[in-house]
Formats: structure tokens, sequence, C-alpha cells
């Protein structure tokens, strides 16, 4: 991606510094080698700022400030502890908090350390004036990335940070230096090639106390492209509202261009906090138990539960091993090699068709139907769905979760694939694990007849679209995705489904959820549908870690979030 970005900039910049150089060196070689022989000259550089980040109505979510900064010129600053002395008084810093800035920025005895930054501009004013006859410090301006929405967007944002050495020795020759800011996650690393403006520098003539006298050659740095984003930044807060303190995350896709219009991950963070070098929220980010760089939404890997009876549906359907009228009872449990498997429901279901057994989240009935259906043909049709598989979504460190297969558990495990692993994968638990990103893009196929699209973040670059993302159809037939859009209605609108708390007054949507067990604690719950029912427009999920049943927990947040979402759009409920 950098070479593609930059072959021509770096091709500009190389034919200008051409020019450049054969006027300091032949035109004015004599006069400048006299200057550079008695250390008169200086290289100030000016960085590129970067773009904006801004929503899909242009609302900035992330951009730049002016700032102001003290740097000191190690060769001409012969008194340090004096001249820190008087800046730890002009400033407010310890003393020692200067001195380890100084000494963390030192690079060599020629290139400017900042030790100081974020000054105001009244106080870098009385500074400028105050410290112009003191050699070797400088009030400078800077820009400053900035994130005015704070923890709002942060996973879909990410965070800067400096430069490893790895990424200094690989970025150098794109104009990255030891200072340079670099995207670390999320859009600021993912479109850092685009993002990322080009720096310039002055040369400058400077007296025997390290004070500009004239300036001899200015490259002015350049800013980077704007991203515009899919989000629409109200129903995000919404969503963010919603979610609360929860472990969990939220999302809404536009089922047919795969357009995310809300990504939500909580625990989340404040982007600010990396540029502040704030070390002890640093240290708890990186060191929290609950993780809140990670964004679940592409990261996390979790149980489905029963949502996955969807796929499994889908598989008796497609191969012809059962029918949308086969029939199973359920007495509350299931006996089968000598164990007992149970269904939620203590009491049963008594006999049912596979709508009411989706209706219902039956898990007695899936028991028997995977086992009819084989572990073969389920895994089959998850993949078909996109599941256990990197969905291509533009943000970095996406997650592929696991579909488990008897070749898998011999390899991981030595262990032999049981019926027992058949009967717990067809109601999606046993070994199984999915991103929630991958189980918004599955019900989006449902919704949409059939598509599977690809997910992204990303709407245009500084006004220009970054194209069309063309769906794949995929080999389902219509009769069987239109049945599971029935199923998941009903799961809503009837006065048995599972997820009747979801249920809109004036617009009509389906729904999924799931109670996926957890083995390390309270289980996770699940919501996922779409709406309206008629004509689907939007995909969306909320899920909880440890929430407990998802027709109650996160089927109450589909319900306040889809009532927000319509309303939103001037729709009466």
């Amino acid at each position: 991606m950098f070479n593609k970005v930059y072959k021509s900039g770096v091709l500009i910049a190389f034919l200008i510094l051409i020019s450049r150089l054969f006027y300091l060196q032949v035109v004015k070689g004599a006069y400048f080698y006299d200057l550079s022989i008695n250390n008169y000259l200086r290289i100030l550089p000016l960085p590129g700022f970067r773009g904006n980040i801004l929503d899909r109505y242009g609302r900035e979510i992330a951009g730049n400030k002016l700032s102001f900064c003290i740097q000191i010129l190690p060769d001409k600053v012969k008194d340090k502890k004096s001249v820190f002395g008087m800046l730890s008084q002009d400033l407010g810093l310890d003393i020692n908090v200067l001195q380890e800035n100084y000494k963390k920025g030192f690079r060599a005895v020629f290139q400017p350390v900042k030790v100081a930054e974020d000054i105001p501009k009244d106080k870098a004013i009385y500074l400028k004036e105050k410290y112009r006859q003191v050699p070797g410090v400088m009030v400078e301006e800077e820009v400053k990335r900035v994130y005015p929405y704070e923890n709002l967007c942060s996973h879909v944002l990410g965070y800067l940070g400096q430069l490893s050495q790895q990424e200094l020795m690989e970025l150098k020759p794109y104009g990255y230096r030891f200072h340079s800011l670099i995207g670390k996650s999320g859009i600021e690393k993912f479109y850092e090639p685009y993002l990322k403006g080009n720096d310039g520098g002055m040369l400058v003539k400077v007296d025997n106390q390290g004070r500009i006298k004239d300036i001899l050659g200015k490259q002015s740095p350049t800013r980077g492209l704007d991203v515009y984003l899919t989000l629409d930044l109200d129903l995000q807060k919404k969503a963010e509202q919603i979610l609360g303190e929860e472990r969990g995350c939220i999302m809404v896709m536009d089922v047919h261009t795969g357009e995310l219009l809300v990504m939500v991950s909580h625990p989340n963070f404040d982007p600010n906090v990396f540029l502040e070098l704030d070390e002890s929220k640093i240290s708890h980010y990186l060191s929290s138990w609950d993780h809140p760089l990670y964004n679940r939404c592409i990261q996390g890997i979790y149980p489905l539960g029963s949502i996955f009876k969807l796929v499994t549906a889908t598989a008796g359907l497609e191969s012809g091993a059962l029918s949308s009228t086969t029939r199973f009872k359920c007495p509350g449990y299931f006996e089968f090699g000598g164990r007992r498997y149970r269904c939620w429901k203590k009491e049963g279901h008594g006999w049912q068709n596979m709508g009411e057994a989706i209706t219902h989240s039956c898990n007695v009935y899936f028991y028997q139907a995977g086992l009819k259906v084989g572990w073969k043909n389920i895994i089959s049709y998850a993949r078909i769905y996109g599941l256990g598989n990197r969905t291509g979504i533009d943000l970095p460190y996406e997650n592929k979760g696991l579909l488990p297969t008897p070749e898998w558990k011999l390899k991981i495990k030595g262990e032999q694939w049981y019926p027992g692993d058949t009967v717990n994968l067809s109601i999606g638990q046993g070994y199984l694990l999915v991103t929630p990103i991958q189980v918004l893009r599955f019900i989006a196929v449902i919704a949409n007849g059939g598509y599977l699209v690809t997910p992204h973040i990303c709407k245009a670059i500084s006004g220009e679209s970054t194209g069309k993302h063309l769906p794949q159809k995929l080999s389902v037939k219509n009769s069987t995705l239109k049945f599971l859009r029935r199923a998941m209605y009903a799961v809503v609108n009837s006065p048995t489904g599972t997820g009747q708390l979801a249920r809109l007054r004036g617009i009509k949507i389906g729904g999924k959820t799931a109670t996926a067990q957890n083995p390390s604690g309270r289980p996770h719950a699940w919501f996922v549908g779409f709406a309206p029912y008629t004509d689907p427009e939007i995909a969306f999920l909320f899920f909880v870690e440890n929430g407990g049943g998802g027709g109650f927990v996160t089927a109450r947040m589909a319900k306040e979030f889809l009532e927000y979402y319509f309303r939103h759009k001037g729709k009466e409920l």
C-alpha cells in the first residue's frame, strides 16, 4: 500500500530536491560550504500533518489543532541546568520532567529536541519574547492530532504512537523520521498512507548563539488526505449510550452495500492519551483484564449459540436431509451416547417443525436435526455464509474464528470426532468460535436474498469514493432464505418467540436470540436481526459478554436502538 500511494509523491519531491540541490551545490556551493564549515547552517524539520477523519455526513471525529512547544538546540545550550531551571519556573513543570524529555528526545547535537508541548498561545508569545536572547531555546508552532469526542468511536479510529525501530527501518524511505507518529490501530493504521502528511523543512542560517538569522530555503509540509467513514455519528452515540458499561459490542450495517453505520466495542479508550503520553493511563489500557484496546467486533472470538441453528437449518434444507415440516419431539432433553443433552426449557417444547423450533430456539430439535444432516454439511454451509473466514473489513487485526472439523480436532486435540461433537455443533456450541462481524455479515445474507457483502468502514478519501464493494451471490436457494426470514420474523413477533422483547410498534423486524454457554463464566448474550422485515435495509447485532439470556438483555437493547434509528429517519412509531 505504501508503494502505491507514495510513488508519485516521492518522484515529485525527488525532482524538487534535485533542482534545489543543483542551486545550493553548484550556483551557491562555495558560499554554503563556508557556512557549513563554520557550523552556521541548520535544517529544521517542518512536520506534515494528518488528514481529518469524518463521519458519513462530514462531521469531524479526528482532526488537528495548532499547538506550541519548546525545543532545545543541544550544541547551543551550554548551561542546560540553568536553562531547564528557567523553563521549569516559566512552564510550571518539574525540572526532572524537562530533563527526562530531553534525554528521551536527544538524537544528535545538531537536531532540535522537544522538551515541552501543548503550551497555550498567550504563554508561547510571552516565552518567545523572553527567550529571544537565550541561545539554543526555541518556541515553535506544531500541529497536533486531536480526538474531540475522546472515547467515542475509539476502536474505529485507533490511535497514534511513535515508530518502533523496526518500523523506522522499513518506513524511512517514505519520509518517516524518529519522531514521526504512525497509526497503531484502527483507521489511523489501515489508512496510514493516505492520512499521513509529507514533512517539509527549512534550511536556515544561524549565528553563533543558534539564533535564526536567515531562511535560505524552505520545503513546505503537506497535509494528508481526509478519510470519510460510513458511520453515522448520531447512531454511534446512541449505540454507545445503550451499551453503557457492559463488555460487548453493537454493529449496524447496510445489508446491500456492507457499509457499517455503527461499530461500538466496550470497554473503549481515549486515543488522546497516547498523544499526551500519559504513562499511567497507557499502562492501564495495556494491562487491564477487560482489554479496552481490543475491538470485540472484529477481534473477539466467541461461541455463537442458538444463532447457529440458522446454519444447521440451511444445511438441512439445502442438502435435502430435512424439510421445513420435519418434526422432532422435545421432552426437555435428548438422550444420546450415554449422555443427556438438555434443552433450555426444562419441561420441553413437545413436537415441533423446523420453523417452530427456530421461533422457540429449541435445542433438542436441533440436536436431532444436526445428527441427521451431519457435521460435513453443517460446516460446508457455515463456510458459505462466511463463518470461520475473515470478512476483509478495512480495519487491522481481524480475527478468523474457528470452524471445527474432525481433522482439526485430531491435529489440535489429539482426539477423534464423536457424534456428540456434532450434537454440540448443531446449536453453535462445542469448539465453534466466531467473530461478531462474521455473524453480522451472515445475517445480512439472509436479509438481502443471498448476497455476501464486504463490511467496510471507509466511504471516501478526500471526497473520492473508494469504489463499489461488489457482493458475491451465494449458492443458497431463495426458498431457504425466505423460510429463514419468516422464522426470524416469528422469533420477534410470535407470542412464544424468544425475541419478543425487541418487538416494535409500527415496524416489523426479524431477529434471533442466542444464549451462548461460556465455559469460563456466565453465558454470553446475543441478539441479531434485520429491519424492516418486508424490505430490509439494515442488519444489526447486539452482544454482551457474560450477559445471560439473549432474549432479555440484548433484545431490549435492540428495541431501544431501533426505535431511535427509525425516528432518526423520520418514521412514525
